[in-house]
């Protein structure tokens, strides 16, 4: 009696048989380079990968990983918060010029996209008319480098032919910014080289820069003006949701009036505006500013943002000025969450009595205060307090640093009610980070290790349970509050 064999033959592949959907989600699991691989096996695996729902095409996935290049990616999407406490998002980078495409690692990492995105894009599938079927969604980096266009032009097909319904991109440069040894001529220079790049590829790929992308950030080149961002990128991208700009504009001093029907979240970072005003923006959830020309009260302005929950402000700079939270916040009436980012500098925030920001802070939440220099004080903290009777929870990031480049910190005066009381803090979160805890941290102004900077704060359980009594007890030592005190080494 002869036994049939129940192996299947070396001629038959049961994987291929499964339902395309089925062979898709196998591909999500699969890195990028290994799904475009799996593509080549077979007639029945060649159009998979350009059915996966979401594609991520990014530069540095390309790099090698002791590339400087690819190190800085890494560094630039490190903070969780999105709230960048120095210029260590700013590391050393390859230097990029749009006149100098040299063959060196970011160019075989540019062609090597390239031919990811070819056997990706260019496929000659065509979506069925069920739409659920096609992409969702394509994520692409990539530098203003030799093949910016054909990049651009792969995706903007793929998006014309309605292979792509919705497309983030990120557009950027290796340019290093804060190199000391580079005058600013040259500088503007350069950056306006890549604008003029830019903006080629903005007239060049109308399918991308509109109603299909939803994800935009532009970094490091420079550009005529605000018209730019009002008259190109927002008026054609109609349903853009988020916008990133950094080291992204004209000229330092530049006044930005924002209009746009979809726009949730908006940041912009080290591009340096005289004012922005955030004129209609019916879904804006969250507003970030990092880096600004001037410190005044018409810094940012708030027209009809009737979601405005999360706003952040970062000082990048030493400055005398002050500005009152009650002119920038006039028009806010969602308001949870405040962050106010000091980076070690002055208090720039001009203490008000809690009649005129009552209105702003009735909604607020959350507090977080980063980098209040040690020299400050945090008396001056008390006047959010007041005005914000339903503030749940307080986070305070203390920073001490004796850095030529932080001189002149000034504290501000305010006479604190010692009778005040808050009935709704649920949380109080205390934090000392020192850039220079050891001599192996360097400081990101100097350079130089800080032998002065050290942690004073608790940092054993005894130590932290003795300073949290004297926080929370009378002479006594009865409890005199019910807030819960963190802190963190």
């Amino acid at each position: 009696m002869v036994m049939e064999s129940t192996t299947p033959s070396s001629e038959e592949d049961l994987i291929s048989q499964l339902p395309s959907d089925v062979l898709v989600s196998i591909l999500e699991k699969l890195s990028l380079r290994a799904a475009v691989r799996a593509g080549v096996l077979s007639r029945r695996w060649r159009c998979l990968p350009a059915q996966l729902p979401r594609l991520v095409l990014d530069i540095a996935k390309f790099l090698p990983r002791n590339d400087p290049a690819a190190a800085a990616v890494e560094v630039e999407n490190a903070d969780p918060d999105g709230e960048e406490d120095g210029d260590a998002a700013h590391g050393p980078a390859a230097v990029d010029d749009p006149n100098d495409d040299d063959d060196d690692d970011l160019y075989d990492a540019g062609d090597e996209m390239a031919n990811a995105a070819t056997a990706l894009l260019a496929s000659s599938w065509r979506p069925p008319l069920d739409a659920a079927a096609v992409h969702n969604t394509v994520a692409m980096r990539f530098y203003l480098r030799h093949n910016y266009m054909e990049l651009g032009r792969l995706l903007d097909d793929a998006v014309a032919s309605g292979r792509v319904r919705k497309v983030s991109l990120t557009i950027t440069t290796t340019y290093p910014m804060f190199e000391d040894d580079r005058d600013s001529e040259s500088i503007h220079r350069t950056l306006v080289g890549y604008g003029r790049r830019f903006k080629a590829l903005l007239d060049a790929c109308p399918a991308i820069f509109g109603p299909h992308l939803t994800e935009l950030t532009l970094e490091k080149m420079r550009h005529g003006g605000p018209d730019l961002l009002d008259g190109g990128i927002l008026a054609t991208c109609t349903r853009l949701e988020k916008l990133t700009l950094e080291n992204f504009g004209p000229e330092r001093g530049w006044l930005w009036r924002v209009r746009h029907a979809w726009l949730k979240h908006i940041k912009v970072i080290l591009c340096f505006p005289s004012a922005i005003q955030l004129l209609w923006l019916p879904r804006l959830e969250s507003f970030t500013l990092r880096g600004w020309f001037w410190t005044t009260d018409k810094l940012v302005s708030l027209g009809h943002v009737p979601r405005l929950t999360t706003m952040t402000l970062t000082g990048d700079i030493v400055v005398d000025e002050t500005v009152r939270l009650s002119r920038i916040l006039a028009n806010s009436t969602a308001l949870t969450d405040l962050r106010l980012n000091f980076s070690g500098s002055n208090i720039w925030v001009r203490p008000e009595t809690s009649r005129r920001l009552t209105d702003a802070f009735s909604k607020l939440k959350n507090l977080k205060l980063k980098n209040v220099n040690r020299e400050c004080g945090l008396a001056w903290t008390m006047f959010l307090l007041q005005s914000a009777p339903h503030l749940q929870e307080l986070y305070i990031k203390l920073m001490e640093h004796n850095c030529c480049g932080l001189a002149g910190r000034k504290n501000v005066p305010w006479e604190v009610d010692s009778s005040f009381k808050h009935y709704n803090l649920a949380a109080v979160n205390l934090e000392e980070i020192c850039f220079c805890e050891n001599a192996e941290s360097l400081c990101s102004y100097c350079d130089l290790p800080d032998p002065d900077a050290g942690a004073k704060f608790p940092r054993t359980d005894q130590e932290r349970d003795s300073f949290t009594k004297r926080i929370i007890t009378d002479d006594d030592g009865r409890s005199t509050t019910a807030v819960k005190i963190h802190i963190r080494s």
